[in-house]
């Protein structure tokens, strides 16, 4: 097993740095995809490809990416990162055409899924077990600072300057960062690999089915609503990810090293701890789809207002995630975690119960429950599943980690739309329907969602996972 680092802080800090800008990476461009549309003149659907394309190649990518770190060197695929989404950003921003755009957002797809896959597995190894929690709580901080941050300096800035800078900030933070990289994790000890993971062969066959499976599957499942379910690009894509998700479980059984690890997948922590991420992150994004919509519809707020209101619960999180990190290095991750998803549940459950004229204070109170809850949950799991996994494999964890957030959040979309118009609503902004009843009905879902999260919290590991004492 390899040790701590020498200077642990100095190597969170450049894992802080690729955080926050992949984080940024997503949230940054969101306010200002009505203006790619308007001077590239493209229509609501194709301006959308913008957004996909970089979590389609994320989600795609970040499980090949993984692995390669743990047999190549988790801090070498770390500070290529950098350099791959710093292009990526620089040919977003001079993209001619929107097909040059989505392509360039799918290049600054695969830097960030370099980073997002070998971050946490670097903050792991730098830092000692008992400090392994808030070490994670401050990275996560950097996650949630970038998603809160991102909608108003990007807003700012296209408003300011364009949409082409809102990808050009990007450049020189990915400069800095690969220098402090190169110098800091390139070949130090906490991204160094190890002899067991050097040894085992990268699955080439597994990594070619893993990405177009889950593309295929998660684009059938978010452009479902739109499309609709029985429309021939939906039947299609659907088939497609089945017979490659097939094809994928075909190769990984008869592969020497598969791409994805059985015996870790067999761990209980590990899988039940990846289990709630992934319920968690559905949970809170049915709940962030629909809330714009609810206060800018119902609650008749401006634009300008549902941005700073919607900025209250990655506020909350980013403000209590350290110390949950901390109270799970002290009392273990099980508990903490535990508590943090039933704060999240009964977050929800206010949210959904708010009705159709509450008072600013009453949706506030609601969305900071929710904000507390996800910030009490996320560090004390997150330490719970790099905890679980063996050092050789440090980057494959990460990576399942990341998946499970990235998958979660575009399914809980894609369910949101569906539970909503299924109850009534119609499609969101669209107006009519029974806007009030549907978004209850569909939060209350995401609530009931978030219970299932407590008992995959509450699943007992097959060892305690107090703090260790080595």
């Amino acid at each position: 097993m390899s040790s701590p680092a020498a200077k642990p802080y100095a190597v969170l800090a450049v894992v802080a740095v690729g955080t926050l800008m992949a984080a940024l990476g997503s949230s940054l461009i969101n306010v200002a995809v009505p203006l790619v549309r308007r001077d590239l003149g493209a229509d609501i659907g194709a301006a959308s490809w913008v957004l996909a394309a970089y979590s389609l190649s994320v989600s795609a990518l970040l499980l090949p990416f993984g692995r390669v770190g743990d047999r190549h060197g988790k801090g070498r695929v770390y500070t290529v990162g950098f350099g791959v989404f710093g292009v990526g950003s620089a040919l977003s921003a001079l993209a001619p055409t929107l097909a040059a755009l989505v392509a360039a957002r799918a290049f600054q797809g695969a830097g960030a899924a370099m980073l997002m896959a070998n971050g946490p597995a670097l903050t792991t190894a730098a830092f000692p077990p008992a400090q392994r929690g808030r070490a994670l709580g401050l990275q996560a901080t950097a996650t949630y600072l970038g998603l809160s941050l991102g909608p108003s300096i990007g807003g700012w800035l296209a408003q300011a300057a364009g949409w082409h800078v809102v990808f050009w900030i990007n450049v020189p933070i990915s400069v800095a960062g690969a220098l402090l990289a190169r110098s800091l994790v390139w070949g130090g000890a906490a991204g160094a690999p190890l002899a067991a993971g050097r040894a085992r062969p990268f699955p080439w066959a597994s990594a070619l089915l893993f990405g177009p499976a889950l593309s295929a599957l998660l684009v059938a499942v978010t452009r479902g609503q739109s499309w609709g379910f029985w429309s021939p690009r939906f039947v299609f894509l659907l088939v497609l990810g089945v017979v490659l998700a097939a094809a994928f479980v075909r190769v990984e059984r008869r592969s020497p090293a598969p791409l994805l690890s059985a015996a870790l997948l067999r761990e209980p922590a590990f899988a039940s701890g990846l289990a709630a991420a992934f319920v968690q992150y559905a949970a809170v994004y049915m709940l962030m789809f629909l809330l714009p919509f609810y206060l800018q519809g119902p609650l008749a707020m401006s634009a300008a207002e549902a941005g700073v209101v919607m900025t209250v619960q990655p506020a909350a999180m980013a403000l209590i995630t350290f110390g949950s990190g901390w109270l799970s290095d002290r009392v273990g991750t099980r508990g903490p975690a535990v508590a943090g998803i039933a704060v999240l549940a009964i977050g929800l459950a206010s949210v959904a119960l708010l009705g159709s004229e509450p008072e600013r204070a009453s949706v506030l109170a609601a969305l900071s429950l929710v904000g507390l809850g996800s910030g009490l949950f996320t560090s004390p799991n997150n330490s719970r599943i790099m905890g679980a996994a063996p050092r050789e494999q440090q980057g494959t964890a990460a990576g399942l980690l990341a998946e499970a957030r990235n998958v979660g959040m575009l399914c809980g979309v894609a369910a949101s739309g569906a539970v909503f118009a299924a109850l009534g609503g119609g499609r969101p902004g669209e107006g009519g329907g029974a806007f009030g009843a549907a978004f209850q009905g569909t939060i209350l879902a995401a609530a009931v969602l978030a219970g299932l999260g407590v008992l995959a919290s509450a699943a007992p590991p097959r060892a305690a996972t107090a703090p260790p004492s080595r």
